[in-house]
C-alpha cells in the first residue's frame, strides 16, 4: 500500500477541557468541537458540527482517540472555517489539559471503509 504523502498531511491538537471537545490547528487557532460529559463511570462527547457521539469510553485519552476516528480533513477544515477562535477564552485550560496530535489527509473523503 502506497504512504500518503505527507505534504497532504494538516497536523491538529485536540484537547478535553472544561466539558470541551477543542481543536487548534497549525495556526494556533482554537475552536470548540462539542461537548463532554463524565458520568456513570464514563465518557461522553458530542460533536456539533455533525452529530457525532461516543459513549462509556474509559477516560480522556480513549475519548480523544475515539474523536479522531470520526474526524475528517473536510469536516475540521470546515469547523475552522465557520467557528470563532476561542484561544484566549481556554488559554489556561490547554495548558494541563490531556491532549492527542493529529494529522489528517486532505485527499481522504472519509467515505473510504475503515482499514482499507
Amino acid at each position: 500500500m502506497a504512504q500518503p504523502d505527507q505534504s497532504k498531511r494538516r497536523h491538529y491538537t485536540l484537547y478535553v477541557a472544561d466539558n470541551h471537545i477543542l481543536a487548534r490547528n497549525s495556526d494556533q487557532h482554537l475552536i470548540d468541537l462539542g461537548a463532554v460529559e463524565q458520568r456513570d463511570g464514563g465518557y461522553h462527547y458530542l460533536l456539533d458540527g455533525d452529530n457525532s457521539e461516543g459513549h462509556d469510553l474509559p477516560d480522556a485519552d480513549a475519548l480523544l482517540e475515539d474523536v479522531e476516528r470520526n474526524l475528517t480533513f473536510l469536516f475540521l477544515d470546515g469547523q475552522f472555517t465557520s467557528l470563532p477562535d476561542l484561544s484566549e477564552e481556554f488559554a489556561g485550560a490547554t495548558e494541563t489539559a490531556p491532549a492527542r496530535e493529529i494529522a489528517l489527509d486532505e485527499l481522504a473523503t472519509g467515505l473510504d471503509p475503515a482499514g482499507a
